[in-house]
């Protein structure tokens, strides 16, 4: 009796203790699924993001290509212009460009009409890109002498970004697109080599392959700007039995 008393204990408590695991093992199935697509919506964010960071740092290696090509040009700039600033290595191109600047700096309309080329004439452009057919030419004996009280409104080109207009008299041109910074005293001077950047196509060279220029060039004025308020005036030559006349002034900034 007391061993059918044990056995009979014995399967009831199996079958309570089997109760009991099937209860604790029951999951609910809504909650899994929920997880998984929690789960799959974190790898895919992950996957988007490792890709972003993988174009910054692709971003990031191009920036730091084109910084330390710049850097290099700007040192070898400066070592040019130390040594061309040197009495013992005269540059007569250098000296010319800078003898046209201070006449520009100065208004001296009597010395720039000596200087700009007699068949030519001088061609003034508000951008890097010179445009033959456009962009306005004043001739010598006939436009110079006269051309800072000279009345008259010219189209000078088109503003960058809008398309407008750049209209007025040669001084309101003069005063936004030639003389709007001390380019007479300026932090790069680039012979023949164009120190500025930007995406305006500079195509000095194609229109006149065989003329020299000089680029005074400041690197910018407000640090926020990260040197996107740079400023350059660029002075180009033709060379003609020994004497250098100016052929265009061409004003650079940043463009869109």
């Amino acid at each position: 009796m007391k061993n059918v008393l044990m056995m009979i204990l014995i399967v009831g408590m199996g079958f309570a203790l089997g109760s009991c695991a099937t209860n604790e093992d029951v999951v609910d199935v809504s909650v899994v699924d929920d997880l998984e697509e929690q789960l799959d919506y974190e790898k895919t964010q992950v996957f988007s993001l490792t890709e972003e960071v993988d174009k910054l740092n692709d971003s990031i290696n191009a920036l730091e290509a084109e910084v330390k090509e710049k850097e290099s040009t700007i040192i070898e700039l400066e070592e040019n212009v130390e040594m061309l600033s040197s009495s013992q290595n005269p540059n007569p191109l250098v000296s010319e460009a800078f003898d046209v600047m201070e006449m520009i700096a100065n208004q001296d309309t009597t010395g720039l009409n000596a200087k700009v080329s007699p068949t030519e004439g001088v061609r003034f452009s508000p951008y890097q890109y010179v445009d033959e057919n456009n962009h306005i030419v004043f001739y010598q004996n006939n436009q110079i002498p006269n051309m800072f009280t000279d009345p008259t409104t010219y189209v000078w080109g088109a503003y960058d970004g809008t398309g407008e207009d750049i209209s007025g008299t040669f001084a309101s041109y003069y005063n936004e697109f030639v003389y709007d910074e001390d380019y007479l005293n300026p932090e790069i001077v680039g012979i023949n080599t164009v120190v500025s950047s930007g995406n305006t196509i500079k195509n000095i060279e194609d229109i006149y392959p065989n003329a020299e220029y000089v680029e005074f060039y400041f690197q910018g004025f407000d640090p926020q700007y990260s040197g996107m308020d740079w400023r350059s005036l660029t002075l180009v030559f033709e060379e003609v039995n020994d004497n250098y006349y100016l052929l265009v002034v061409v004003h650079g900034s940043w463009t869109i």
